[in-house]
């Protein structure tokens, strides 16, 4: 199934975007504009997580709701 690859015609413009979006690691600098999404993604969101998970490590739980052997609630469904 080899065959004619360059048939199709190529924009310069979304070739160009693509490129850019491929490599933006090239062109990427820290200034106003880029510091407050930085430290907001590096620094408050994973604060913000690990707080929320020690504050409430204790209050939610997890386990099982109905302390009851699966032959009782066969009983209780009318099986």
């Amino acid at each position: 199934m080899g065959g004619h690859h360059d048939t199709l015609l190529k924009d310069p413009a979304i070739e160009e975007w693509i490129w850019m979006r491929q490599n933006t690691h090239r062109y990427f600098k820290i200034n106003r504009r880029t510091a407050p999404a930085l430290v907001g993604m590096g620094l408050i969101i994973p604060a913000a997580t690990i707080y929320f998970a020690i504050a409430s490590q204790d209050k939610i739980s997890v386990g099982p709701r109905v302390k009851k052997s699966w032959a009782e609630a066969k009983n209780i469904a009318g099986m």
